[in-house]
């Protein structure tokens, strides 16, 4: 089972091609044709899946659509099969999505597919670098040792899928070298018990983070790297940056004794050494409620490209860019972009180096879905986009999961 298995190229199985007619009767949904369906004049593309509520009837599978939004707020559908928690990505080549049976690359020419049976929820995915395709991290659940994910490479000719242990929710692309950080090590979780530290006081049975190379595979497995004590950890950005070999992230977990902690972690993949700073703010003062809201810390957004002069950049719940200084902790404001994540809604954040680019999605089954690019240097709006009737046409148990802009963006 550790050895990766190469899936052959087959026939598109993308699913209808014409308009179809919205659950409720109403307006049709515009459909793209796999044979003729080419990325054009798309600047933003997001997944909409089914509600983890809406389970697949063995009548009727409920699909899920790939979305693909011009500047003026039109879009094309392509309906897949799709998955829990799908996430996309995109690069010169293209882009890439996926469902739980198979692989797309969606560029200028047109639309490729690869049989890729898979476990449904997806835990990140990235654009392998100099066009060498793609690589993609998924949630295989409970195993007879413990736990295992599946990390998939995707390239012009196929796609490449093998097993590993434990649970990736973050990820990180290091140039060509793909790191996962676990918060439940599957069969290496007895292994930290020889590290002092890597036992919480409070809940023994809480799991410290796992530090792996999951890809390039090694002898068809991953390769554990290092340990971290933190437990109940709460920082489950999907992808997160890394540059020079050294994992940046923001942080909130438990100590050993059971503290709460929000910090800013710089995690170094070439000898497993970790630094950590807390947040606080420009007078060097513990972190405020007014500045960052322990209860709403969870809802942050940012991505692999979210660093900028030594500052990561991130959307916090309440709407406002924020910037952490790696080295000193020190997080500051920087501008309001008003789209706020609770429970009335929910935002993304994509970074690429001029822009910051927003997608927030309203739960009340009329509000269109709205985007918004900032410029990344000045903060001031660049463009806004409204995209109407996605929940007229196909039910509001649809949610917004993965987004992608052009990487020139």
């Amino acid at each position: 089972m550790r050895i990766p298995r190469l899936i052959a190229l087959a026939a598109g199985a993308i699913l209808a091609v014409t308009a179809c007619t919205s659950p409720d009767g109403g307006a049709a949904v515009n459909i793209a044709d796999p044979d003729v369906v080419k990325l054009g004049e798309t600047v933003v593309a997001f997944y909409l899946s089914p509600d983890t509520s809406v389970e697949k009837s063995s009548k009727k599978e409920q699909p899920a659509y790939l979305v693909l939004v011009q500047a003026d707020g039109s879009k094309r559908l392509i309906e897949t099969n799709g998955m829990t928690e799908p996430h996309i990505v995109w690069s010169e080549t293209g882009l890439f999505f996926s469902d739980d049976t198979r692989d797309y690359i969606l560029g200028k020419d047109g639309l490729v597919s690869f049989e890729n049976k898979k476990a449904g929820h997806q835990q990140s995915a990235f654009a392998l670098p100099d066009n060498k395709g793609f690589v993609s991290v998924y949630n295989e659940g409970f195993s007879e040792s413990g736990y295992a994910n599946q990390v998939a490479v995707t390239t012009s000719t196929g796609s490449q899928l093998y097993q590993v242990e434990g649970n990736y929710f973050m990820n990180a692309l290091c140039g060509g070298v793909l790191n996962g950080i676990a918060t439940d090590g599957g069969a290496h979780f007895a292994d930290s018990a020889k590290i002092p530290g890597m036992r919480s006081k409070a809940d023994p049975k809480a799991q410290p983070e796992l530090l792996s190379r999951l890809y390039p595979a090694t002898e068809g497995q991953e390769k554990a790297l290092a340990w971290r004590g933190a437990f109940d950890a709460g920082d489950h950005n999907r992808h997160v940056p890394c540059h020079d070999g050294v994992i940046t992230f923001l942080s909130d977990y438990a100590d050993a004794d059971g503290k709460p902690h929000m910090t800013i972690v710089s995690w170094d993949t070439s000898n497993g050494e970790y630094t950590e700073q807390p947040l606080v703010d420009v007078q060097g003062r513990p972190i405020a409620e007014e500045l960052v809201d322990p209860e709403t810390f969870s809802q942050k957004s940012y991505d692999a490209r979210a660093v900028r002069g030594g500052h990561l950049e991130w959307l916090a719940a309440d709407g406002r860019i924020m910037s952490t200084g790696i080295a000193s902790g020190v997080t500051e404001p920087r501008f309001d972009t008003r789209f706020t994540s609770g429970s009335n809604s929910s935002s993304q954040a994509i970074f690429t180096d001029r822009s910051i680019h927003l997608i927030q999605e309203t739960f009340d089954g009329e509000t269109p879905i709205k985007i918004k690019q900032f410029d990344r240097a000045t903060g001031n709006l660049v463009t806004e986009i409204a995209v109407p009737g996605l929940a007229e046409q196909l039910g509001i148990e649809f949610n917004l999961r993965g987004t992608a802009v052009p990487p020139t963006a």
